[in-house]
């Protein structure tokens, strides 16, 4: 019996990740750096719902979407999200003809990029605030000796507030928005928002902390990202690997002009980008819209969408859309969804340099 089964054992049948099937490489390299993240010295303080989804994130990291949410359900609730978050977001809306090759125009915004100087702010813990939306799936369990499975899903609106020190002190909360759309019985909400809510803190293991100057040659920068975690080269990354520590990087870590025009580089080189066109982002900011397909072998498709500033190069707003997964457990059409369908999108509010944990600008 493997970890990811006795976990689910332990969980009876209510784990939040049985529809992923991450691969053997994958699943070893996500246990390892996991081990690599906890603290010998720290208890663990949340209570168990609130726990059990954060060790299914370790355990099976490489076979959840980007952006796609997991969790378990409180026992009087075996419906699974409120009915109020069913509705998605609307996507941004995109100005232009049909798609175009982008690799030259992206090629071309990085040279505007590079220009911009260093991120705002002073002090040496990044901050990065952000809203958006998460889409989240579950195979409830509802506490009863032979349940009859239930299936549920919802659009989930939040905000987004992350703090990393270049030491490897991190901290991160995440706080659920009311749904964007009205439905279900008044207050139906409420305690799915105290449920989802939380502050995550840790201290990074040494092998995932970025360096403090990030290397502006499109190649090197790679090679960090990839390199990061502990035996990074008893795994054959791929570039679904590096597109997820993108993702990653933007979330957590203010970017200098030069550092950002090697991200772009990075997505101009190994991909084959769109130019969407011009886009709108739900804060009201224009900028140019990016795409690009990653196929993450024996798990899933995913295109992700990235919408950058005209004046200066910033990232402005992202999404990923999930295009296709192979063989889940529970098809897709159980949740009353189907392909392509939103996994996440994130707007980017402030990005820059703050003195300490839990600053705001």
């Amino acid at each position: 019996m493997n970890d990811l089964t006795s976990l689910r054992a332990t969980l009876n049948d209510s784990d939040p990740a049985k529809d992923t099937a991450p691969t053997d490489r994958n699943r070893r390299w996500a246990r390892a750096n996991a081990i690599a993240r906890l603290r010998e010295d720290t208890p663990v303080t949340g209570p168990l719902w609130r726990r059990i989804p954060v060790l299914v994130t370790g355990a099976a990291a490489a076979a959840l979407a980007v952006g796609v949410g997991a969790m378990l359900l409180p026992t009087d609730h075996p419906a699974g999200v409120p009915v109020a978050y069913a509705s998605p977001p609307e996507t941004v809306e995109v100005v232009g003809g049909e798609p175009v090759d982008g690799t030259e125009a992206l090629l071309e915004l990085a040279e505007v990029t590079a220009g911009r100087g260093d991120p705002q702010g002073r002090g040496d813990v990044g901050f990065v605030a952000s809203t958006g939306t998460t889409m989240y799936r579950m195979n409830a369990d509802a506490g009863d000796a032979d349940p009859e499975e239930t299936h549920g899903y919802g659009f989930i609106p939040f905000e987004w507030n992350r703090w990393q020190s270049l030491d490897g002190e991190l901290r991160e909360d995440q706080n659920p928005q009311p749904p964007t759309e009205t439905g279900g019985e008044a207050g139906d909400h409420e305690w799915f928002l105290d449920q989802v809510g939380e502050t995550h803190e840790e201290t990074l293991h040494p092998s995932l902390v970025l360096p403090e100057a990030l290397p502006t040659d499109p190649d090197a920068l790679a090679e960090t990202l990839m390199g990061l975690g502990e035996d990074p080269e008893e795994d054959e990354r791929t570039d679904a690997s590096l597109f997820h520590a993108v993702a990653s990087l933007y979330e957590n870590r203010p970017l200098s002009g030069a550092e950002e025009a090697a991200v772009q580089r990075i997505i101009a080189d190994r991909s084959e980008t769109s130019h969407l066109g011009t886009a709108t982002d739900p804060l009201g900011r224009e900028g140019e819209l990016f795409s690009f397909v990653v196929e993450e072998p024996g798990v899933q498709t995913l295109e992700y969408r990235y919408l950058f500033s005209t004046e200066d190069g910033a990232l402005l707003y992202q999404d990923s859309i999930l295009m296709d997964e192979e063989d889940p457990e529970t098809p897709i059409e159980d949740y009353g969804l189907e392909y392509p369908v939103l996994s996440q999108q994130v707007s980017y509010v402030w990005t820059g340099w703050v003195e300490e944990i839990g600053q705001r600008p």
